[in-house]
């Protein structure tokens, strides 16, 4: 199984820099952020980037993300975003990356849970044609916050199953799996081949409604029932990836390889025990 680190796992370093202190920590994979690639793009051409990863034993996963693709009010927006797209999966099949993750809107009006089907589902097959131009597939990424309009694991499971494209697929994330109160009996629904990209992370032993992105933790030291989900996940045979995203400030503060090799230790550990 490859172990990948996501670049907001490791917000004090450039992406220069992630790709440096992920190979030196023993990570297969990155998933590069949006915000770190341009950044980089302010100074260098796209090529430079590529060139970057062809020199490093780390290969590029994913691109997080296209952000709130759903629930768009005018066709205006609906362009935007499909203009969005364009721009991220040509960067993607520009440096070799795989996988560009989805993440769907928070609810603003009085959608329910019909009509946010039927949006995604419309949405999500119009960024398919876009991304099949690159030959990029996009991972659909439920966020189990409140607010937001896909919250489980069974709702995008139904959507990505319905738009029923090759390019289209999930993201399973334990931190939001755990938020958004999915079942793990919900995980052997899915068709291993439809999970693209899976997160692994820890919650503090906080109520749920009071978790932030900032109490994500080190896989294992934590209240998800990890081992549950991996077990459900090596039922199903997905043995593909796990990547570790964090937003934790606290980490953001440490010695940069130091926090690279601390994440390489639990995330080695922590897949161990979940997929034995």
């Amino acid at each position: 199984m490859k172990l990948g680190l996501n670049g907001s796992t490791t917000d004090q370093c450039t992406l220069e820099e992630d790709v440096i202190v992920a190979e030196q920590a023993g990570f297969d994979i990155v998933e590069t952020r949006t915000y770190k690639i341009n950044t980089f793009l302010e100074n260098k051409a796209i090529e430079e980037l590529g060139e970057l990863f062809k020199n490093s034993n780390v290969t590029p996963y994913a691109i997080n993300a296209i952000e709130f693709f759903n629930l768009k009010q005018n066709e205006e927006e609906k362009q935007k975003m499909l203009e969005e797209t364009d721009y991220w999966c040509k960067i993607a099949n520009k440096i070799g990356c795989p996988y560009v993750i989805a993440v769907p809107s928070e609810i603003t009006g009085k959608a329910n849970e019909s009509e946010i089907f039927d949006d995604t589902v419309e949405m999500l097959l119009k960024m398919s044609d876009v991304a099949a131009k690159y030959n990029v597939k996009l991972a659909l990424e439920f966020i189990g916050f409140e607010s937001f309009s896909i919250r489980t694991l069974s709702l995008a499971n139904e959507i990505v199953e319905a738009v029923n494209r090759s390019n289209i697929g999930l993201v399973i994330d334990t931190y939001h799996f755990y938020l958004g109160n999915s079942s793990v009996e919900s995980i052997e629904e899915v068709n291993k081949d439809n999970i693209f990209i899976f997160h692994i992370n820890d919650a503090e032993n906080l109520p749920k409604k009071d978790l932030i992105e900032a109490n994500r933790i080190f896989p294992g030291l934590g209240v998800i029932p990890l081992d549950s989900i991996g077990e459900a996940l090596h039922k199903i045979g997905y043995k593909e990836m796990t990547s570790l995203e964090l937003f934790r400030p606290e980490y953001w503060k440490m010695e940069k390889q130091h926090l690279a090799d601390e994440a390489f230790k639990h995330v080695k550990k922590s897949t161990d025990s979940m997929f034995k």
